[in-house]
């Protein structure tokens, strides 16, 4: 008994050896066959703890979801789209058409954000910790193990301190943004995850005692040497939106030297006081846009010497929207839901194909050229809008209508992850 025994322990060490030799060699062998995997991990879309009415735009009602909360590995259908979000965030499948959250109070403001996979390091400009205003950081974590987060906050004098933050598995939390900048009307946010992945959103809704002052979605961002934002609105219902600025963040350890043009109609310029504008490390400065943007969606590239971090906020009085900077992408898909909003294109030339499926399903295409900027609006009746480009082009997407108007970077909510496993045929340890 013990003969075999230590027959069958030599056997056995002998095979582990013989595939252990193989797997290396295989790997040193170019001529080796390497199995390629890739997906498109699942997004968040975000609930905050409120009343609001928030939707999510999903690519069909076939695409599988779950709740944010929920410690079951398991998918299942939506059924419906839109998705209404009454209870929690919910986690949507990975897949290549992306996913959105309109979030509206009735006659107060319209918002729409980018369901998102969790980025460990994400910059917010332009929440105010004000008087009046109610801005809300919510950190999601749709894992099964706990998270930590690190959040800077910056005002106008500098960093304004951090604070670290563990947020439990499956759950969401929800920080003030003027606990962490109290008083200040211009901040800027950092959002740095030290364990675990977590999706981060920002909404900022302001009021003057019993007067409502608007609100809107804070989309991340990637600080940069040159910034592109490509849909400022202009109008709403017609009259113009008077105020518009810039606020904006070095955020390295050294003054960057900052220019903005304005590119409106075909045309780049660069208006009065926004040439050669030095901001301080660690500081948000705040730069005034010219009141008359014109009639149509204007775009604004931002050069610096070091890299910055930049929204625009443009407001009524009764409501403000902020535009942030977008990826150059040449493809983009999502859902609109038959909402109509003016897709915005910014790039020195724009030749873009886009394909409408209607609500019948129908599928027609339009191409798209122009310099500069170009804005067109989504027809009437469309669902999913595909957007390919023949070059990289920043995008965006406005919307306006009875309870006011907003504006959302074409980021890509998440990317192909891409992983390769040496694959090798079992019948080479047989000896023939």
């Amino acid at each position: 008994m013990r003969t075999l025994t230590a027959r069958s322990t030599s056997a056995i060490s002998l095979v582990l050896g013989l595939v252990v030799v193989l797997i290396a060699a295989l790997q040193s062998d170019p001529l080796a066959q390497i199995e390629r995997t890739s997906s498109i991990p699942a997004t968040v879309c975000p609930k905050f703890e409120d009343e609001a009415r928030a939707t999510a735009l999903l690519p069909s009602n076939r695409t599988s979801i779950k709740s944010a909360k929920s410690r079951k590995s398991g998918f299942t259908r939506a059924r419906v789209n839109p998705y209404p979000l009454n209870n929690t965030s919910i986690v949507v499948e990975g897949g290549e058409v992306n996913s959105i959250v309109l979030r509206t109070r009735t006659r107060n403001y319209t918002a729409a954000t980018n369901c998102l996979i969790g980025d460990g390091d994400q910059w917010f400009v332009g929440a105010s910790g004000a008087l009046g205003s109610r801005a809300r950081i919510l950190a999601v974590n749709s894992g099964l193990s706990a998270s930590s987060l690190e959040i800077f906050a910056f005002d106008r004098s500098g960093e304004a301190g951090s604070r670290a933050i563990t947020i439990p598995p499956v759950s969401q939390r929800e920080i003030r943004v003027d606990s962490l900048v109290p008083g200040t009307d211009a901040s800027a946010i950092r959002v740095l995850t030290r364990s675990g992945r977590v999706s981060t959103f920002v909404i900022d809704e302001r009021s003057r005692g019993l007067s409502n002052l608007g609100g809107d979605f804070l989309a991340s961002q990637t600080p940069a040497t040159t910034l592109t934002i490509a849909g400022i609105p202009t109008r709403l219902g017609g009259v113009a939106i008077p105020n518009h600025r810039i606020e904006i963040l070095a955020t390295g350890a050294r003054a960057s030297v900052v220019n903005v043009e304005l590119l409106s109609d075909g045309t780049r310029f660069t208006p009065v006081g926004l040439s050669e504008v030095t901001v301080q490390p660690g500081e948000v400065k705040r730069l005034p846009l010219p009141d008359e943007l014109g009639g149509r969606v204007v775009a604004i590239v931002i050069t610096a010497t070091e890299e910055v971090a930049a929204s625009v906020i443009s407001a009524t009085g009764r409501e403000f929207a902020f535009s942030t900077p977008s990826v150059a992408l040449e493809s983009y898909q999502f859902n609109v839901g038959g909402l109509e909003p003016i897709l915005s294109f910014a790039a020195k030339a724009i030749r873009v194909d886009v394909a409408i499926t209607s609500r019948s399903g129908r599928v027609r295409s339009e191409r798209l050229t122009g310099a500069e900027i170009l804005n067109w609006r989504v027809p009437s009746n469309s669902r999913k809008i595909a957007i390919t480009s023949a070059y990289p082009v920043h995008m965006a997407a406005t919307w306006s209508g009875s309870d006011g108007f907003t504006s959302m970077p074409l980021n890509p909510g998440t990317e192909l992850e891409r992983s390769s496993t040496p694959t090798f045929d079992i019948d080479a340890l047989v000896d023939r």
